[in-house]
């Protein structure tokens, strides 16, 4: 990313702008043999969506590889998806070998232009669709409506436009149950930093008794335990004392604590300027991700925060996210994941005050997307080649 785009995502002046400049500029992309451009209207703006395709009528396809991106105010998956379409229409070698394993990609690079273009408090800046929902939840309605479960994603509000779009593009490949599909879902989270300093501040202090309230708190000391090789003996680590507690405790001596915690320090300042991530599987996925995660880790890992735990399975939570949707659905040969990397805009305005009063601000910011945009370019490299 340039300054100049930093500068246009922050001011929401220039929101519109340059909106239209990306649609364009896939738009563009169609001067490429195989690669087509579609967009489909809804009543909040344009949805783009762009096909790699061997042939129109995609004959002989094994397998289709999706790519979602910008549901919310997130923006790794959207300008990764651009970094590679770039690549790609600098190297006809590399577009080759795509067309050349039997599969079609499909990029929805924008998902949510409503809250692209307008991010403001009441929809966290972008991350809400214009009636105020999230489309991260309706996946597995749109998709698996018989299952149980996916009755009580978000009840009461009608499957959006968006989802209906998404639905419709896949439903060729979907029919055909010979057809591999795997989708990668592109989001970003501001947890890993967040729980990485309520750890630092108060897991000491409060010895045994700190309560983990999420399964990502838990995550982070198991990566220091792995990663640093500390012995534990009751298991499970982690555990509720009563059925009914909506946090659990860990189960380690007070010796053993100060020894862990000595060790997160040391782990949290190892890991200072370069870039949280994590992925997340489906119990069907689970196999894949993990090979994926772990070959994109290992390809970026001078940049990345150290980790034993490259994936987890989200069953964490219920709800009807991609990931979700893939063990609610009876179709066979379906594989979905999601990639979180660092939240860089959870709050635009100030962060716009920020890149007024720090006069490091544009640099450092700058790293930190960028960084974020090579994990997403990898994440989409390694996808199309591993099956």
């Amino acid at each position: 990313m340039k300054i100049t785009t930093l500068k246009a995502l922050l001011d929401i002046n220039n929101r519109e702008e340059l909106f239209k400049g990306l649609i364009l500029k896939f738009r563009d992309f169609t001067q490429i043999d195989h690669i087509i451009f579609k967009q489909y209207e809804t009543s909040e703006g344009p949805i783009p969506c762009i096909f790699i395709k061997n042939n129109v009528d995609s004959k002989g396809i094994k397998y289709v590889k999706v790519f979602i991106s910008a549901q919310h105010n997130e923006f790794n998956g959207l300008f990764g998806t651009l970094e590679f379409l770039n690549h790609i229409s600098d190297n006809n070698r590399e577009l080759n070998e795509i067309l050349s394993k039997n599969q079609d990609l499909i990029f929805f690079p924008i998902m949510n232009p409503y809250g692209f273009l307008n991010p403001s408090k009441n929809n966290k800046f972008g991350y809400f669709l214009k009636n105020g929902t999230n489309l991260n939840r309706f996946w597995r309605r749109t998709f698996a409506p018989e299952h149980p479960l996916s009755q009580r994603d978000s009840i009461g509000n009608q499957i959006p436009e968006h989802a209906a779009f998404v639905k419709k593009v896949l439903q060729k490949y979907w029919d055909n149950e010979k057809i591999t599909i795997y989708i990668l879902d592109f989001h970003e989270t501001s947890l890993l930093d967040r729980f990485s300093l309520d750890l630092l501040n108060n897991f000491s202090k409060k010895s045994i008794m700190y309560k983990f309230n999420h399964w990502l708190k838990e995550g982070i000391i198991l990566n220091v335990i792995k990663l640093y090789n500390i012995n534990y003996h009751k298991k499970p680590l982690f555990k509720k004392k009563k059925q009914s507690d909506n946090y659990t405790q860990i189960s380690i001596s007070s010796k053993q604590l100060d020894f862990v915690y000595e060790k997160l320090q040391k782990y949290i300042s190892n890991n200072s300027g370069k870039l949280p991530f994590y992925f997340l599987y489906s119990d069907k996925s689970k196999n894949y991700c993990l090979k994926l995660a772990k070959e994109i880790y290992e390809k970026l890992k001078d940049n990345l925060w150290e980790t034993y735990y490259p994936a987890f399975n989200h069953n964490f939570i219920d709800h009807g996210c991609f990931v979700k949707m893939s063990d609610a659905t009876p179709r066979k040969n379906i594989y979905t994941m999601e990639i979180e990397s660092q939240k860089q805009f959870f709050n635009l305005f100030e962060e716009y005050e920020k890149s007024n009063s720090d006069p490091d601000y544009f640099e450092n910011k700058l790293r930190s997307i960028n960084l974020s945009i090579k994990l997403a370019h990898e994440a989409i490299k390694k996808m199309i080649n591993l099956f």
